[in-house]
């Protein structure tokens, strides 16, 4: 699909499509993770204490949301988030939410707990940018966020496992999707 240069044009993305798109990629990546470990549960399991992990993930989501709220000051990180406005049109905050939960729990499944082990961080966190590429030359810097955020989700994958990156992933979403999906009171 082509995204068109005005964001005001930008044909909205039905939440339904979305989380087919992401139910593909959790089962691509429990099957991988069945096929290299045996169990899928094996590559999803934390490292060090659940809790501890949990709360840094939490920690990392707050801060990497913040730091994406701040890029809306930035002309590109303005231009982006009109176009994100587009793509999720008339999406409720219920319909922001699942595919937020959605979104987190299987591109960490995927990129972090079944790719990052056997390709290293820094090439799952590029594949995890070009996830992020749309077409359209405006939204250049959503790759570029994505890859530090990828970085970023990475680490707490080393560190902490799979939980702290999804639970840090789904935070991120979560907040923006809330975001963008807010009406001002006007529109309500």
């Amino acid at each position: 699909m082509t995204v068109p240069e005005d964001p005001a044009t930008t044909p909205e993305l039905p939440p339904g499509r979305i989380a087919h798109q992401e139910g593909i990629l959790a089962v691509v990546a429990l099957v991988g993770l069945g096929i290299r470990d045996g169990s899928p549960l094996a590559g999803l399991a934390p490292r060090g204490q659940l809790l501890a992990g949990l709360g840094a993930g939490s920690g990392a989501g707050l801060l990497l949301a913040l730091a994406g709220i701040g890029l809306s000051w930035l002309p590109a990180g303005r231009r982006l988030e009109g176009i994100q406005r587009g793509l999720l049109g008339t999406w409720t905050g219920v319909d922001g939410a699942a595919i937020a939960v959605l979104s987190g729990l299987a591109e960490e499944a995927l990129v972090r707990a079944l790719l990052q082990p056997m390709i290293g961080l820094v090439p799952a966190a590029v594949l995890f940018a070009l996830l992020h590429v749309i077409p359209d030359r405006g939204a250049w810097l959503w790759p570029v966020t994505a890859l530090v955020f990828g970085l970023v989700l990475g680490a707490l994958f080393a560190r902490w496992g799979y939980p702290a990156a999804a639970t840090a992933h789904i935070l991120v979403n979560l907040i923006g999707f809330l975001r963008l999906t807010r009406r001002p009171a006007t529109e309500a």
